[in-house]
């Protein structure tokens, strides 16, 4: 009998905030020095929703609360296959209204911008993990489904 490999678990949201046309985005300085572009949001604690995960971490990242969140999608799978930092992902994706000054709190984010909404896959660096799941294109297709209007609601990885 052959027993399935036990991966650690990463459970995660983030959320879409659009305004006039453009996509709010956090700015993190990756280990190897770049600069990372990435949706507000990050990782839930034990016992959090998603949905609860993504309010108080875009209220850490940006110093925006939303409100009137809304699911649009969830992703789900392996992630970072063969990697240090392989785990099974489950990442949640939402829209919001969002209210307040852009003040973030996070030690880790270096800036958030709002970015037109045709600029925005040209700001993402594609290369290879482990570091940074979110250079991963297939976390990224979502958002270029989400831009054109066109997001589903499951999204295997």
């Amino acid at each position: 009998m052959t027993l399935p490999r036990t991966l650690p678990i990463k459970r995660a949201a983030h959320v879409y905030l659009v305004r006039d046309g453009q996509l709010l985005l956090v700015q993190e300085r990756m280990d190897d020095g770049s600069i990372f572009y990435g949706l507000p949001g990050g990782k839930a604690q034990p016992g959090e929703t998603l949905g609860a995960a993504a309010v108080r971490q875009v209220r850490y990242e940006t110093g925006l609360t939303v409100t009137d969140l809304a699911f649009v999608s969830l992703l789900e799978g392996e992630l970072l296959a063969g990697t240090r930092n392989e785990c099974y992902a489950t990442f949640g994706r939402f829209t919001a209204t969002a209210h307040g000054e852009l003040d973030p709190t996070d030690p880790e984010v270096l800036g958030v911008r709002w970015v037109p909404l045709a600029e925005v896959e040209s700001l993402v660096r594609y290369g290879p993990p482990p570091e940074c799941e979110e250079r991963n294109p297939l976390i990224w297709l979502p958002t270029c489904d989400f831009i054109l209007g066109k997001a589903r609601t499951y999204y295997p990885i």
